[in-house]
């Protein structure tokens, strides 16, 4: 694993899943053989590591997403989104058959709950991909971010990558396959409660006390509302969660990681970062979808840098 002190640079590459995301905001979730009407649809680019990455650049970072694009109806969609955030795009469907997947969410208002229903997953074999970063897109990044999909085909660029002194970040959200080769290069592992070894059981303490056992300096588990659960160097911490009046949920673990990624590659704290990303995931609950988050916080910010 890397001290994030010898790092340099701050662009922060995120790898991992991309979707197009359907997003019904319902009174209630329906019941079964009915039709309801939703109380607001939005359409926008999702998946935890895309998410993460608009997150960042949001914040004002610069942010490259490693990711299955391909083709297909809603492949131009992301696309355009992702240019229009000033995140670069390298596509491991690139010259395949892959078809971006459109995800439906359904989000209940009664209790900001969400269901999600994914399409069968692609079985297209992904474009294989240098083991060492391109000098043509720049400085190698401070900080890599996976969310554990599509680790086949980047493990070997992430060996090299910590090799050369970047601090690799997983989202754990739940045990993908080539997680136990990837442990021992982490800097830090943010996992959700509901991450858990093969054949255990979910268990915080248990996801905290394996990843140390691997060597990752830094660890933590989120709990939705309840306080995060955080290891850092050995030492027990909690970062407390602001209470408020969530509207939706989707997407806050993807955003506190994005966020986590902007503030970390700038200061290398572990515990400050995840306190501040915390912040920026719990704003982020109280309007509908990552999307409208991301476009109100840079609208925000090209006002307070309008009126300096």
């Amino acid at each position: 694993m890397n001290s994030p002190g010898e790092l340099k640079g701050n662009r922060v590459l995120f790898a991992g899943r991309t979707t197009v995301d359907a997003l019904y905001w319902l009174d209630e979730l329906p019941r079964e053989d009915t039709k309801v009407f939703a109380r607001a649809f939005r359409i926008a680019p999702g998946g935890p590591a895309c998410n993460a990455a608009i997150t960042h650049a949001a914040l004002g970072g610069r942010a490259t997403l490693l990711s299955a694009v391909g083709r297909g109806p809603w492949a131009e969609l992301v696309r355009r989104e992702l240019k229009r955030h000033g995140i670069a795009l390298i596509d491991l469907a690139a010259g395949t058959d892959y078809e971006t997947p459109l995800t439906t969410v359904l989000t209940s208002a009664s209790t900001s709950s969400r269901t999600i229903v994914n399409p069968p997953m692609a079985k297209c074999a992904m474009t294989a991909i240098p083991d060492k970063w391109d000098a043509a897109l720049g400085e190698a990044p401070r900080v890599a971010l996976t969310d554990g999909f599509h680790l086949r085909e980047t493990l070997p660029l992430f060996r090299t990558l910590a090799t050369q002194g970047t601090a690799l970040v997983l989202d754990g959200g739940s045990w993908k396959p080539g997680t136990e080769e990837l442990a021992p290069l982490l800097t830090a592992a943010i996992c959700s409660e509901r991450f858990a070894l093969p054949d255990a059981v979910a268990q915080p303490e248990t996801t905290l006390k394996w990843f140390a056992s691997q060597g990752v300096l830094y660890a933590a588990v989120t709990r939705g509302p309840r306080p995060i659960l955080g290891l850092e160097r050995g030492r027990r911490f909690e970062v407390a969660i602001e209470p408020v009046d969530a509207v939706d949920t989707l997407g806050a673990g993807d955003v506190l990681h994005g966020a986590f990624c902007r503030f970390f590659a700038e200061t290398g704290e572990f515990e400050s970062s995840l306190k501040q990303a915390a912040a920026v995931a719990t704003r982020a609950c109280c309007g509908l979808g990552i999307a409208h988050w991301a476009e109100g916080h840079a609208q925000g910010a090209r006002q307070g840098s309008a009126e300096k």
